[in-house]
């Protein structure tokens, strides 16, 4: 009972297909043949549903024949054969001619991979003859470009890496059919050799004398069992085998009706094996994959005809009856199955216009796109064909419609790039143009000494480089590389540069440390304008010194700091000090023609103006809160002391900026008694 179930079980899902041989019925008892012969129409009626009989009496309109010959055989073996093939999933064909070479070596790859070699015997020719056409077409191409480019016919060559790598797939592909038949050719001589040891076995039964008529039917039962599970043959051999097989069956059967002990046996062994199909057949009914129960179905029609006949005539039609009525039940759910189907196609039908509308956003507004905006939108149409081919099918009355749709929109993709690259050649060549401009200007800058001024002409003209779009592919390689070539030079040169300037920084700093030394051992003569003047030759010298490294910048603050100290030693009031501090800066400014420390100390005493005329107000403005207050209050001369500071200061400040404006370069410095004189005569 159990190796009954199991084989059900198996069978659905496919791995006893191979395995089940083809065993027209030809057995002597009448009630035998009735049966078997209901039965074969109740396997055409689960597929056509053109049949549905009332009763296993109403099915039995003709007898069989007593004897099978090797043609009769062999077109019920096609017929089974075929009935196999359509349970087994049907692998989908794909519009192999409208896919570029690599989409179709990457299809062999994944048919290759995940079916079985001889069920892709199509696929592969229509592949392969797909490759052929285009690969003829591209050689034929490139070798027309060769020649009108001046190159001999004769020398031409042509080397496509995708013709090598789809001819590893092929022959791949054809060892596995190699390997496949030879084992077929090796399992079929071995099944013969099983046949004709079960066909030996089986004479033996009823020739050979034997008192135990149970272990007779067992080994009958257990040869039945061996002669389904053996395997197909050689074609060759078939058709006599097979007789021979069903002449000792007939045999068997006649001796098996003299003996009424047997006869009972294989009553109760078949009735229990159409118990075991029923039982599968309830369970199928709820089974929630149709197309499964359906396949199972068929098997356990054959299972019936060739494993659970005869049975005792008062079981007989009732079994069969219940049987039947489950199979309708079964088939009652092919609307489900129909609904379901449908509800899907619909589906992948919407998924597929959708895609169809992305193909036509793609090709819209052509005329203003870039290369790279053509490169993203080529990629996004790889994307989206193979997500269209990735969908599954949809309905009868679309598909051409659809299929003849997605054609139309990637041929008309095609056709607006391939006129957008032509163009594209006319703007290559004036990019190259200006491109040869730019590597001209690259040239004379490179070996330039003028720094500031060159690095500024290189980087921009690297900037433009990078604005002008592509060039004809033969020069691409080389003028970038001229280009950077001799940017490179003008940047190693420039870099040089720098560790030179370095050098010379160190230099000065030790010059400045020295100097510095020499200024805070200074001694005072006594005369103030005599010192004062020393100190401002202190700052024109440390100015004319140049700059040190930015990491020792702070030997300008105790140079800085030591003048201060000194002017200070020299007994001068405030505003002396205050005088001469401008009279340097003034130098300082006037000696190095300076003007960015100039724009920097304008800038300063602007916001250092605009600070206080705020504060000023804002003073002012507490002020007006204390118009009742005791004029002698602390707090109220506080306030009118800080506006009186800062008022002092603003003046300075000002005083100081028209100063800073009169500055030119081409005037002598004037001294600081007469600028304090200007400044009195304009107030």
């Amino acid at each position: 009972m159990t190796t009954e179930l199991d084989n059900l079980h198996n069978e659905a899902d496919g791995e006893n297909d191979n395995n089940l041989n083809p065993q027209p019925e030809n057995v002597s008892e009448s009630s035998e043949k009735e049966e078997n012969k209901q039965v074969e129409e109740v396997q055409e009626e689960t597929i056509s549903e053109e049949i549905k009989p009332e009763s296993e009496s109403e099915i039995l309109t003709e007898m069989p024949s007593e004897e099978t010959s090797s043609e009769e055989f062999t077109a019920e073996e096609l017929v089974e054969e075929s009935e196999e093939e359509a349970i087994e999933e049907e692998i989908p064909f794909k519009n192999y001619e409208s896919l570029p070479v690599g989409v179709l070596v990457g299809e062999a790859k994944e048919l290759l991979k995940n079916h079985q070699a001889r069920k892709l015997s199509k696929h592969f020719n229509q592949i392969r003859e797909a490759v052929k056409k285009q690969l003829e077409e591209d050689e034929a191409a490139k070798k027309q470009a060769f020649v009108e480019e001046g190159g001999e016919a004769l020398d031409f060559h042509y080397d496509n890496p995708a013709r090598r790598e789809f001819n590893a797939v092929y022959n791949d592909y054809r060892k596995q059919i190699d390997a496949y038949y030879k084992e077929q050719e090796q399992s079929q001589q071995q099944n013969l050799t099983e046949r004709l040891q079960i066909i030996d076995e089986l004479k033996s039964l009823y020739q050979d004398q034997n008192e135990n008529n149970s272990n007779i039917f067992n080994q009958f039962r257990k040869l039945k069992t061996r002669w389904h599970n053996a395997g197909s043959i050689p074609k060759a051999q078939a058709g006599n085998v097979f007789k021979t097989y069903f002449h000792h069956l007939d045999n068997f059967y006649e001796y098996l009706n003299l003996n009424k002990e047997l006869r009972e046996l294989d009553f109760v062994h078949n009735l229990e094996v159409r118990y075991s199909i029923i039982k599968r057949a309830e369970e199928l009914v709820q089974e929630e994959n149709v197309q499964k129960a359906l396949n199972e179905l068929q098997y356990l029609h054959r299972l019936w005809k060739e494993e659970a006949v005869p049975v005792a005539e008062e079981l007989r039609e009732p079994t069969w009856q219940k049987f039947k009525e489950l199979t309708n039940k079964i088939h009652d759910r092919k609307t489900e199955l129909g609904e379901k189907v449908k509800k899907e196609q619909d589906e992948n039908l919407a998924k597929k216009q959708e895609i169809l509308a992305q193909f036509q956003q793609l090709t819209e507004n052509a005329e203003k796109k870039s290369h790279g905006e053509w490169q993203s939108s080529i990629k996004k149409l790889n994307t989206l064909r193979e997500n269209f081919l990735a969908i599954g099918r949809v309905p009868k009355e679309h598909n051409h419609q659809t299929w003849e749709a997605f054609k139309n929109a990637t041929r008309d993709f095609n056709h607006v790039k391939n006129e957008f690259y032509k163009s594209l050649k006319s703007d290559q060549q004036q990019n190259l143009e200006k491109k040869q401009e730019l590597l001209k200007i690259a040239k004379e800058h490179a070996d330039s000494k003028d720094w500031n001024n060159s690095v500024q002409v290189i980087k921009k003209i690297q900037a433009d480089w990078k604005k002008i779009g592509h060039v004809p592919r033969k020069y691409s390689d080389s003028i970038w590389k001229e280009f950077k070539d001799a940017c490179n030079l003008f940047f190693e040169k420039y870099k040089d540069r720098n560790n030179q300037s370095n050098q010379e920084f160190e230099d000065n700093f030790v010059k400045k440390e020295a100097f510095l030394k020499e200024v805070s051992e200074f001694k005072p003569s006594g005369n103030p304008q005599q010192d004062l003047n020393a100190v401002n030759e202190f700052n024109v010298k440390w100015n004319s010194m140049g700059k040190v490294p930015a990491a020792k910048m702070s030997i300008n603050s105790d140079f800085n700091k030591a003048v201060g100290d000194l002017v200070k030693s020299f007994g001068l009031s405030q505003n002396e000090i205050q005088d001469f501090k401008m009279a340097s800066l003034v130098d300082q400014i006037k000696s190095g023609n300076d003007g960015r420390l100039l724009d920097d100390e304008i800038r300063k005493a602007r916001k250092t103006i605009e600070e206080l005329e705020k504060e000023i107000n804002q003073l002012e403005t507490n002020v007006g809160f204390f118009a009742n207050a005791d004029q002698n209050s602390p707090l109220l001369k506080d306030v009118y002391r800080q506006i009186e500071e800062k008022r002092s200061r603003l003046t300075d400040t000002e005083i100081r900026l028209r100063k800073l404006h009169r500055i030119d370069f081409e005037e002598e410095v004037n001294e600081p008694e007469s600028e304090q004189n200007s400044e009195e005569t304009e107030g």
